[in-house]
């Protein structure tokens, strides 16, 4: 017996969101920790400075402008007490400066810093200054002041909500666009209207958890999760105002589709909450902000359109009444096959328009993590073109040329098997979706691999360090080396007793050639050196002596310029 229209599953939208959900759980479990955008490139006092008399003041210098939140940048006493006064004006957006007491007594004393850089990533660290004769802060203080359990969870769950969020936010705007251009018959209506409503309903509840979980990753503390002030800040940010704008436009298509109004109404409220996602991430840090603006809508813009028809399809199929009619369903895969070509020519502009400012350089594609991400979500793009290209050449016209009684079994076949590959389609296309989540939350290769200038990295350097590495200005001949070994507090580690560098160009295979840079501080080792003479990958190894006996390095991949 036919199941009637109306018995369609209310929450079928939930199935959509279950590979979405996997693949979001999948990053929690595999994703290392974000890389920050802005890096504190100074500190006045130095860290583990020991002064003869107390400073007036403590100013730290980032490579680009930073936001602080409130209580971002505090001073404690070997006690945990705060001693400092607030933060002052700098009149440069690059310097955080706290003002300290006139009478500040001797002892040891710790900086502690969670602050945000242009494209909403926190970027947090510690440091420490004696003053008189006075012991440093304890090491154990030290290490449950730094780091926050809750800060990096928070930073993980956030790459899942954005991945959710996208989804979400994309499907919704789709569906609208799907019953707008793409159904005809009221069944399919009825179905968008549900899918879009669906979406609309889970991209709210997902913009409303993505502020307390970016408060939490910037305030370092769960608390912040219901801070007034916390929340305040976060919703007043880049961040939060994108995140304000997508709730009052979904809110508006949820009204829409309440009062069953206009499709067109619909799918430009749908697009306007889409559009939201440009306000915030890369595009406030990269140059130049106008293409990468233009080529993300774009980008953007096409994802819903091919989300929302392909979700579309996929419920369409499952349910009783297409078989009852397969030309009928064949048709309508038909108009999307014709819509998902326009849609490919889209991705591709929006993707040559942004590919420029984000990798700066082709060379960049294999040498940086930003750059392996996007090859794999252009693979998985291509997955989806080529399953769509079957679906259209093979399977639609099976399926509308033979209704016929001896044809029956084919288009039955044919059927089936296209039901399957919407499904493979649908899949791929989330996952296409969780690896832009993640690309927004990775350091573009053009900052993070210097193809814009600057090289700069941070790799695990054995296994209680990092080693961050800056060539300047990484082009073939003279380049000042900067060597930085962290520990997993974030501060410059004394346990690195010295560092020896080996060089090799790894197209002629030439080296290696090493190199003994001079400390310029804890854990701070730099050189000028003209060896890089010739451009194209050079392979660095950092080797850094533990003690008499023990050793640590660390292998990086350098492209430089030409």
């Amino acid at each position: 017996m036919t199941r009637s229209l109306d018995a369609r599953p209310r929450l079928a939208w939930r199935w959509l969101m279950v590979p979405a959900a996997t693949l979001a759980v999948l990053l929690l479990v595999t994703a290392g920790p974000a890389s920050a955008h802005a890096s504190l490139v100074d500190a006045d006092p130095a860290d583990r400075s020991e002064l003869i008399e107390a400073p007036s003041e403590v100013r730290l210098i980032f490579s680009e402008p930073v936001a602080v939140p409130t209580a971002g940048v505090r001073v404690l006493d070997a006690g945990a007490e705060r001693v400092d006064l607030g933060t002052v004006e700098t009149g440069d957006p690059t310097v955080v400066a706290v003002e300290l007491p006139d009478d500040l007594p001797d002892g040891g004393y710790v900086v502690i810093f969670r602050v945000v850089s242009e494209d909403s990533h926190p970027v947090s660290g510690v440091r420490t200054f004696t003053v008189g004769d006075a012991e440093a802060v304890d090491d154990a203080l030290l290490q449950d002041l730094s780091g926050s359990a809750d800060a990096g969870l928070a930073l993980q769950v956030g790459r899942g909500v954005r991945t959710l969020g996208y989804l979400a936010t994309l499907l919704a705007a789709g569906a609208a666009f799907a019953a707008w251009r793409l159904v005809r018959r009221p069944e399919e209506m009825r179905t968008a209207h549900r899918l879009a409503t669906g979406a609309t309903r889970a991209g709210l509840l997902v913009a409303l958890i993505a502020v307390p979980v970016q408060a939490v990753s910037v305030a370092g503390e769960l608390s912040a999760a219901w801070s007034p002030v916390a929340l305040w800040e976060t919703a007043t940010s880049p961040f939060g105002v994108a995140v304000t704008l997508r709730v009052i436009w979904l809110a508006a298509l949820a009204v829409l589709l309440w009062l069953r109004a206009s499709w067109v109404a619909a799918t430009g409220a749908g697009a306007l909450a889409v559009a939201s996602f440009v306000l915030d991430g890369h595009q406030r840090s990269v140059e130049p902000a106008w293409l990468l603006v233009g080529g993300d809508l774009l980008h953007l813009a096409a994802a819903a359109v091919w989300l929302g028809g392909l979700a579309l399809l996929v419920l369409e199929l499952r349910l009783p009444d297409a078989r009852e009619d397969p030309v009928g369903a064949a048709a309508l895969v038909a108009r999307f096959s014709t819509l998902a070509l326009v849609t490919i020519g889209v991705l591709a502009v929006g993707g040559v328009l942004m590919a420029p400012p984000l990798l700066g350089s082709l060379d960049a594609l294999t040498a940086t993590d930003y750059g392996l991400l996007f090859l794999g979500k252009l693979a998985l793009v291509a997955v989806v073109v080529v399953v769509a290209a079957y679906n259209r050449g093979r399977l639609v016209p099976a399926i509308a040329g033979g209704g016929e009684p001896t044809g029956q079994a084919r288009v039955d076949r044919a059927f089936s098997q296209l039901s399957r590959t919407l499904r493979v389609e649908a899949g791929v296309v989330v996952a296409v979706l969780s690896v832009t989540a993640v690309l927004a939350t990775t350091q573009p290769a053009s900052e993070s691999a210097g193809f814009g200038g600057v090289f700069q990295t941070t790799v695990p350097f054995g296994e209680e360090h990092q080693l961050e590495l800056v060539v300047d200005p990484n082009v073939a001949g003279t380049n000042a080396l900067h060597l930085f070994a962290v520990d997993d507090t974030g501060r410059p580690s004394e346990a690195i007793e010295d560092v020896r560098v080996e060089l090799t160009y790894l197209p002629e295979g030439i080296g290696p050639i090493e190199i003994t840079p001079f400390t310029a501080g804890p854990g701070h080792w730099t050189t000028t050196t003209d060896e890089l003479r010739f451009p194209g990958e050079w392979e660095v190894r950092v080797i850094g002596g533990l003690d008499r006996f023990s050793e640590v390095d660390a292998r990086i991949v350098v492209p430089v310029g030409g």
